[in-house]
C-alpha cells in the first residue's frame, strides 16, 4: 500500500475536478492507500507536501489536468525530481491545450490521459519520457449516486453542459487572427464536420499546405488551429443538440444558455450548479445526455456517471460505444439531428426498456470499466511502470555477463 497525494485546486469551474478526484480518492482509500488531499491553495500546501518528504519511498502523487504537476522549488527545480516523488496527471483535454505541460521531461512525471485518443496524440506528436498512458475514467461506486429506484425518478432528462457560442468565437477570432490563418481554420473546419479528433491532424496538414503553409503536429502554430478547431466544431454540436433538446423534458444545467428560449416548452434552463450538486441529483433523473469531446475510443465522463447512477446515457455513438455499450444504441445518436430527438423519445417511450438496457450496460462493464480499476492502474503505472521505477526494469547489461566471452587458454 502507498502514502497517495491527490492534488487539486479549489478554484476551478464548478467545482468539477476536486469534485471527480475524491471520488479516485475514495476510490483509492477503499484499496487500503493512505490518501491525503492537497489544495494547492490552502496557505498550509507547502507545508504538508514538504511532510511527505520522509516517507518519499512509498509516496505518489495523483492530479488532474496538469495542475501540480510543474511546482518548482525555489532555484527553479521540478519539486517532484528533487522529492524523487513520482507523479501521475491524469489529462482530460486534448493535448494541445497547454502543450508544454503534456511535453514535460521527468524521470518522476507520467502522463495519463482519460481519452485514449489523446493519449495516442501525445505519444505521436509531443513524446514525453517515451511513454504515455491512458486509463478510461470508468463508473464510480454507485454509492456516490444514491440512484433512486425507476418508479421515484422524475421522468425528464439532464444535459449537463455549458452552451457554448460558436458565432461568438468566430467573430473573436476574425478580429485577432491574421487573415491566412482565419481562413486556413475555417476551411479545417468545414472539413473536420462529423470527425473525431484522430482525424484532425491530417485535416490541418492538408487543408494548410493547400494554403501554402507546412504545419507539424504538436508545434505551436499547429495548436493554435487545433485548439480553435476542437472548441469550434464542439461548440456547434453543443448548441444543435440543446436545440433539439429543448423540445423535450430536459433541464440544462451550465452556463451559457441564457439565450436558449425555453417559454411554452418543457425544457428548462436551471442555470449553473456544482459538480457535487449534479453528482447528489444525478440519479433522480431518468435519462442524461451527454456528448463526447470529438472522441472516438472512450465515452465522456458523465455517460460513465450516468451508469453508475443508474440513469440512462443518452449520448452520441462512437467506436468504443458500439463496442462496449450495444444495449445503449438506441439511445445514442450519430451526427444528425433526426437522431438526436429518436433517442430522446427511444427513452420517453419505454422508460423501462431504457432502463433495463442501462442495468443490462452497468452489469456487463462493472467492474471491468471502473473508476476503482482505472485508480488501480494509475498506482501501478505510477509506482512501478513510469519514470524512475520503471528504469528498474532495464536489465543491467543485454545479456548475462561472461556468455560471449571467449575462453581464456590455457
Amino acid at each position: 500500500m502507498s502514502v497517495i497525494c491527490v492534488l487539486y485546486s479549489s478554484n476551478t469551474t464548478y467545482d468539477s475536478l476536486r469534485g471527480i478526484l475524491a471520488m479516485a480518492a475514495a476510490e483509492l482509500d477503499r484499496l487500503g492507500h493512505e490518501v491525503k488531499m492537497l489544495d494547492l491553495l490552502a496557505p498550509d500546501f507547502s507545508a504538508r507536501l514538504n511532510a511527505l518528504l520522509p516517507r518519499k519511498t512509498e509516496t505518489m502523487a495523483l492530479g488532474f489536468s496538469g495542475i501540480g504537476l510543474d511546482i518548482h522549488t525555489k532555484d527553479g527545480r521540478l519539486f517532484w525530481d528533487v522529492a524523487q516523488i513520482p507523479v501521475f496527471t491524469w489529462f482530460c483535454d486534448h493535448p494541445c491545450y497547454f502543450a508544454k505541460r503534456h511535453g514535460l521531461e521527468s524521470r518522476y512525471t507520467a502522463h495519463g490521459y482519460v481519452f485514449p485518443d489523446h493519449a495516442a496524440f501525445s505519444r505521436d506528436h509531443l513524446s514525453a519520457n517515451g511513454a504515455v498512458f491512458a486509463t478510461h475514467m470508468g463508473i464510480p461506486d454507485p454509492g456516490f449516486f444514491g440512484g433512486l429506484p425507476p418508479e421515484q425518478r422524475n421522468g425528464r432528462l439532464i444535459f449537463a453542459k455549458s452552451g457554448w457560442n460558436p458565432l461568438g468565437l468566430e467573430r473573436g477570432w476574425r478580429k485577432t487572427m491574421p487573415p491566412k490563418l482565419f481562413a486556413l481554420l475555417f476551411d479545417a473546419i468545414a472539413e473536420a464536420r462529423g470527425k473525431t479528433c484522430g482525424a484532425f491532424p491530417k485535416i490541418i496538414v492538408d487543408v494548410a499546405e493547400r494554403h501554402l503553409v507546412y504545419l507539424k503536429p504538436g508545434g505551436d502554430l499547429f495548436n493554435v488551429i487545433l485548439t480553435r478547431l476542437d472548441n469550434y466544431t464542439r461548440g456547434v454540436r453543443t448548441r444543435e443538440v440543446g436545440a433539439v433538446l429543448a423540445d423535450y423534458p430536459v433541464d440544462f444545467i451550465g452556463g451559457g444558455w441564457s439565450n436558449l428560449d425555453v417559454s411554452g416548452r418543457p425544457a428548462r434552463v436551471l442555470g449553473a450548479m456544482t459538480f457535487d450538486a449534479m453528482r447528489e441529483g444525478l440519479g433522480s433523473y431518468l435519462a442524461a445526455v451527454s456528448l463526447n469531446p470529438n472522441i472516438d475510443l472512450s465515452v465522456h465522463d458523465r455517460v460513465f456517471f450516468a451508469l453508475g447512477a443508474g440513469t440512462v446515457p443518452v449520448f452520441d455513438a462512437n467506436r468504443f460505444s458500439a463496442a462496449e455499450m450495444p444495449h445503449l444504441a438506441r439511445y445514442s445518436f450519430g451526427q444528425d439531428t433526426t437522431s438526436i430527438a429518436a433517442a430522446v423519445e427511444a427513452v420517453l417511450a419505454d422508460p423501462a426498456a431504457a432502463q433495463a438496457a442501462t442495468a443490462t450496460t452497468m452489469s456487463e462493464l462493472y467492474p471491468r470499466f471502473s473508476m476503482q480499476r482505472s485508480v488501480q492502474d494509475i498506482h501501478e503505472i505510477t509506482m512501478s511502470i513510469a519514470g524512475a521505477a520503471g528504469a528498474g526494469l532495464l536489465p543491467a547489461e543485454p545479456v548475462p555477463a561472461g556468455v560471449w566471452t571467449p575462453k581464456q587458454a590455457a
